[in-house]
C-alpha cells in the first residue's frame, strides 16, 4: 500500500483489525460497513451476497445514517430480485466498479440500465459507488454506498477498491465454512436437520436441564406407504414424497426443530411447550397432509415436564407413532404394511 495516502491506509488497516479481532464474523462486518459509510459520508452502505446456484440474494450487512430517509435495503429483497442484480455485472462491464457522483453519471446509467436507474431515482438515490465482491472470477456479492460525498469520490474509490479486495477473501471463507456447516448439519434431500444434529440437540438439552428445567415436547412422524411407492413408482417418486412430507412439517414447525431421524421418519423437538400446543400442531400437520392428496403420516408425541427426560419422551413418542401406524395399515391394507424392523 506504498502508493496510497495515509488516510486510506489507516481506514483499510482499521477494517482489517476489526475483522481479525472479532470472532463474530457478521458483527465484524457490521462494524466495517458502518466505518465505510462514515468514511464515505454516505446515507447507506450495504453488502449483498449472491447465491448463484439458487439464484437468490441476501443482505449480509448494512448501515444507515440516523437522519436518512432511505429504506433499509432488506426491504427490497424479494422473490425475483436476483434477476435485477444479475444485470449489474453487464452494466459495470469493462470496469472494476461503478461510480455515479453527479447528474451526468446518472444519465449514463439511465441509458445503460434504465430499470436500475429508475429504481435508484424512486428511492431518492442520486449518487452511488459500487464494487463487485469476487471469488476467483465469480461475483459472489456487491458492496456499495448510496448518496455519498462526491468531493471524496477519489478517496472513496481507492479505499473501497482495497477494502473490497480484502473482504472478498474473508467473505469467500465465510461462505465456504457456512456451506460446510450446512452440509454437515442439514439433510440434503429435505433441508431439515440431520440425525447427527438431533443427537447433539438431545445431549445439549439434557445438559441444559441440569441447570434449569423446562417442559419439552417430542413428535415422531413416519410416512405411511412409502415402501409401496418405492416398489411401484420408483425411488425418485419415493424421494419426492419424503420431500413433500418435510415441506408439510416446515409449514407448522421451525425448520431447525425438525430432524430427519431415518429414511422416512422425522422427529420434532419442541422446548417449553404443552400437551395442548403439541396436539394443536399435530392436527395442523394432519390437515395439511390430507389436503396434499398423497402424504399420510403416522404421528406420535410425548410431552415431559423436564427436558432431562427427553430420551424417555423420544421412546414414548416413537411407541405412540407405531401405534398410529398400526391403526393406519389396519384400515389401508393396500399400502403394504411394513414390519417394524424394516
Amino acid at each position: 500500500m506504498s502508493d496510497v495516502s495515509g488516510e486510506i491506509a489507516t481506514a483499510v488497516l482499521n477494517n482489517c483489525l476489526v475483522l481479525n479481532e472479532n470472532n463474530d464474523f457478521e458483527k465484524a462486518m457490521n462494524e466495517v460497513v458502518k466505518s465505510i459509510r462514515q468514511m464515505c459520508s454516505a446515507e447507506m452502505c450495504v453488502i449483498l451476497l449472491l447465491n448463484n446456484e439458487e439464484q437468490s440474494c441476501r443482505v449480509l450487512s448494512e448501515d444507515l445514517a440516523e437522519d436518512t430517509e432511505l429504506n433499509p435495503f432488506g426491504f427490497h429483497i424479494e422473490k425475483g430480485f436476483y434477476k435485477v442484480v444479475s444485470t449489474w455485472a453487464d452494466t459495470i462491464s469493462g470496469s472494476s466498479c461503478l461510480i455515479l457522483k453527479d447528474e451526468n453519471d446518472m444519465n449514463y446509467l439511465k441509458k445503460k440500465n434504465r430499470a436500475w436507474y429508475d429504481s435508484l431515482i424512486n428511492e431518492k438515490i442520486f449518487s452511488l459507488v459500487l464494487f463487485p465482491i469476487k471469488s476467483g472470477d465469480e461475483i459472489i456479492g456487491y458492496i456499495w454506498a448510496d448518496n455519498f460525498d462526491p468531493e471524496k469520490s477519489d478517496t472513496i474509490k481507492e479505499t473501497l477498491e482495497i477494502t473490497t479486495f480484502i473482504l472478498s477473501s474473508e467473505i469467500s471463507n465465510y461462505l465456504l465454512l457456512d456451506r460446510l456447516e450446512t452440509l454437515s448439519s442439514r439433510d440434503m434431500l429435505t433441508g431439515v436437520m440431520n440425525r447427527n444434529i438431533m443427537n447433539n440437540c438431545v445431549d445439549r438439552l439434557v445438559q441444559a436441564s441440569e441447570k434449569k428445567s423446562h417442559s419439552l415436547g417430542v413428535i415422531f412422524a413416519d410416512l405411511n406407504g412409502l415402501k409401496r411407492v418405492n416398489d411401484t413408482e420408483g425411488h425418485i417418486a419415493g424421494d419426492r414424497l419424503i420431500k413433500k412430507a418435510a415441506d408439510i412439517l416446515t409449514e407448522v414447525f421451525d425448520i431447525d426443530q425438525i430432524f430427519r431421524a431415518g429414511g422416512d421418519e422425522f422427529s420434532v423437538i419442541l422446548p417449553s411447550t404443552t400437551k395442548e400446543e403439541v396436539a394443536d400442531k399435530i392436527q395442523k400437520v394432519r390437515n395439511l397432509s390430507e389436503k396434499s392428496g398423497n402424504v399420510s403420516l403416522a404421528i406420535g408425541s410425548c410431552v415431559v415436564s423436564d427436558a432431562k427426560d427427553i430420551r424417555l419422551a423420544l421412546r414414548k413418542a416413537d411407541e405412540d407413532m407405531y401405534a398410529d401406524k398400526k391403526r393406519y395399515y389396519a384400515t389401508h391394507p393396500e399400502a403394504e404394511r411394513r414390519k417394524r424392523d424394516n
